[in-house]
């Protein structure tokens, strides 16, 4: 059994549950104020353009979340499926290349907190621009929203996707979240 991103004191009680710490992510928080809001709708326009991610493109979104960060940490089509429904509201977002899927974002909100919540470009596609096309465009729809905070986390040795955010205008917190896990048979 696995845990979603625990923060430290959740993290804690799961240990003392039996589960073991898997993986370990930077938590990265952005302020939606006036001035990047502004920001980021000027940056919406260039890059990649994005098209809606359809209930039918599953299957194809998973191979490239599959491509991206592989058997352990990639998800099938029901799991794409069930991110997309993880917050109250979400938009789901892909960039082509021809007919072939180049990338994905998965992006949602409740209450004044939005959330970059899967990002993931098949590595025929990276260091093209994909990924950051992708988390303006969800920026962008944020931006338009009564947010005051977008949020993202990432792996600590994901130096790719952490120039990503930064460069965007992300900031580390202090705080870890944790992946747990226990296997049940035990």
């Amino acid at each position: 059994m696995r845990t979603s991103a625990l923060l430290p004191r959740a993290a804690e009680v799961a240990r003392e549950h039996g589960f073991a710490t898997i993986d370990t992510l930077h938590l990265l928080r952005l302020y939606l104020d006036e001035a990047t809001c502004r920001r980021i709708d000027a940056q919406a326009s260039a890059g990649h353009a994005t098209s809606p991610l359809r209930a039918w493109h599953h299957t194809r979104a998973a191979a490239v979340d599959q491509d991206a960060f592989g058997a352990t940490w990639g998800n099938d089509a029901a799991s794409l499926a069930d991110i997309r429904v993880a917050t109250p509201h979400h938009r789901a977002r892909i960039v082509r290349d021809g007919r072939q899927m180049a990338g994905f974002a998965i992006s949602g909100w409740g209450g004044p907190t939005g959330y970059v919540q899967r990002v993931a470009v098949h590595r025929d596609h990276r260091r093209r621009g994909v990924a950051r096309s992708l988390v303006i465009d969800a920026l962008a729809w944020m931006s338009g929203l009564p947010l005051t905070a977008a949020y993202v986390n990432t792996g600590v040795d994901n130096a790719a996707a952490l120039a990503l955010y930064e460069d965007l205008g992300f900031e580390r917190l202090d705080e870890r979240l944790v992946i747990a896990a226990r296997d049940l048979a035990e």
